[in-house]
C-alpha cells in the first residue's frame, strides 16, 4: 500500500451541519491535512451543526480541530497566516458571510493566488444565488421529493443525499482544480449547489418526460398490478413481516424466480412466454407471488434467489444493515472514536488497489483540541500561542 493521494494537500475547513463537513471528510480520508475551524461557541446548544452527536462524529474524522474567533482581528490574522500555506479552503456559510468576515475568495486569492476556494451553497449563480437553502428545500424545489413520495405528499429521501452529493461534486471540482494548478500555478473559485445537485439527480426524469410527452409519476404511485414493466420489481412481505425487494428484469430471471418459489405452472404457462406477456399478466400473477412469498423466510429466500442470479435483498434499517455479512467484509467499515464510544461507520464508497482508508484522527469531543499544535506549525511561539488563548482570539474548549 502506498501513501494516500492527497497527503501533500492542506485544507482549511470552515463548515457546519452536513454538506461542508462531508467535503472535508472526503478530502481527509484521501490523505489531506484538514484543519477544521470552529467558533468559540461551538458547543452552544443554540448553534446548529456543531453539537457532538452521531452525525458530527460520522462527518468529522481525519481532521484536526482549532477554535478561532474570526470576528477578532488577531484571530483573523491567524487565519490569514494559515490560508497563505493552504491549498484548499472549504466553507458552507450562509450567503455573504465569508465576505463580511474578510475571508472571501477575493481576499484569500490576493494573499495566496494558488488557493482553491470551494463554497458549498444553496444555489449556483443566477437569480437565487443569494438565497439560503438546505437539503430538504433542494429536494422539494427540484422535483426530487415529488418523485419520492406518494402523489400529493412529496417526501425527502431518508438521507441527506443533496448535502452529500453537493459535497462530492465540490470535491470533484477541487480535484480538477488541483490538477489544473499543476500547469497554471493558479487557484480557482469552485462553487457547488444543493439545488443543482438535486436537479442533476432528477435529470433522468426531466429528460424522460420531455422525450415521452407524458408527465412524471412518483415512484410510490407506480401500481404493481399495472401492465408492462419488468416481470418483478417489487417489495414483498415474508414470514414474520420482514420485507424483501425482488428485481427480475428479464424473462430468464422470471423463470428462475418461479422455480425458486415452486410456481412451475408459471414457468410453463402459455400466456407467460416473454417479458411483455408477464408484464400484462401481473394482475393475476402478483397475488400468487405475494401469497407464496409471505410464507418464506426473508434471508433464506434472498440467498436462494441470489444463487440463481435473481437480484434480491432484504429491506434493512440503519441498524439491521450492520447484520449483513458484506458490511463486515474488509474495507467496508471504519471504527471511529466518539468520546467514550466507538462507532462503526462506512468508508468512502470506492476502493483502490494502491491504498486503503483508515482513521488517522478521531473527531474531537473538545473544540480546539489541536489549536496549540496548528498554531505552532504556523510559526507562533509558545508565548504567542498563550497570549492568543488568553485574549480569546484562539481557544481550546
Amino acid at each position: 500500500m502506498t501513501q494516500l493521494p492527497l497527503r501533500n494537500v492542506r485544507v482549511l475547513e470552515l463548515t457546519h451541519i452536513v454538506a461542508g463537513p462531508a467535503a472535508g471528510i472526503i478530502l481527509g480520508d484521501l490523505g489531506a491535512d484538514v484543519i477544521k475551524i470552529e467558533p468559540p461557541d461551538a458547543l452552544d446548544p443554540g448553534r446548529m451543526g456543531t453539537g457532538r452527536n452521531g452525525s458530527y462524529f460520522y462527518l468529522n474524522r481525519n481532521k484536526r480541530h482549532i477554535v478561532l474567533d474570526l470576528k477578532n482581528e488577531e484571530a483573523l490574522a491567524v487565519f490569514y497566516r494559515l490560508a497563505c500555506s493552504a491549498d484548499v479552503f472549504v466553507e458552507n456559510m450562509g450567503p455573504g458571510v465569508t465576505d463580511r468576515l474578510g475571508i472571501g475568495y477575493g481576499e484569500l486569492s490576493r494573499r495566496n493566488p494558488r488557493i482553491i476556494y470551494c463554497s458549498v451553497k444553496g444555489y449556483l449563480s443566477g437569480p437565487y444565488e443569494d438565497r439560503s437553502s438546505m437539503d430538504e428545500m433542494a429536494q422539494m424545489m427540484s422535483g426530487l421529493a415529488f418523485m419520492t413520495g406518494p402523489l400529493g405528499r412529496p417526501l425527502r429521501a431518508g438521507a441527506s443525499i443533496t448535502d452529500l452529493g453537493a459535497a462530492t461534486f465540490g470535491v470533484v471540482g477541487i480535484l480538477a482544480a488541483l490538477l489544473e494548478r499543476q500547469s497554471t500555478g493558479k487557484g480557482q473559485f469552485i462553487t457547488s449547489g444543493l439545488f443543482e445537485t438535486a436537479l442533476f439527480y432528477v435529470g433522468q426524469h426531466m429528460a424522460q418526460s420531455q422525450f415521452s410527452g407524458q408527465p412524471s409519476r412518483p415512484m410510490a404511485e407506480r401500481d404493481r398490478h399495472s401492465p408492462g414493466g419488468y416481470p418483478a420489481y417489487d417489495l414483498f412481505e415474508c414470514a414474520g413481516g420482514r420485507q424483501v425487494f425482488i428485481a427480475a428484469f428479464n424473462f430468464g430471471q422470471w423463470k428462475k424466480l418461479c422455480e425458486v418459489l415452486g410456481l412451475q405452472d408459471f414457468s410453463t404457462h402459455p400466456d407467460l412466454k416473454d417479458v411483455a406477456s408477464v408484464g400484462k399478466a401481473r394482475p393475476w400473477t402478483m397475488p400468487r407471488l405475494e401469497e407464496t412469498i409471505r410464507t418464506l423466510d426473508a434471508k433464506t429466500l434472498v440467498a436462494q434467489l441470489s444463487a440463481q442470479g435473481v437480484p434480491a435483498t432484504v429491506v434493512n434499517t440503519p441498524e439491521s444493515v450492520l447484520d449483513e455479512t458484506h458490511v463486515h467484509a474488509p474495507r467496508r467499515l471504519l471504527n471511529v472514536g466518539a468520546g467514550e464510544k466507538s462507532l462503526s461507520v462506512p468508508t468512502l464508497p470506492f476502493e483502490s488497489d494502491d491504498y486503503q482508508f483508515s482513521v488517522r484522527h478521531d473527531p474531537t469531543v473538545r473544540p480546539g483540541s489541536d489549536t496549540r499544535e496548528v498554531l505552532a506549525e504556523a510559526g507562533y511561539s509558545p508565548d504567542e500561542i498563550e497570549r492568543l488563548l488568553q485574549t480569546g482570539a484562539a481557544k481550546v474548549l
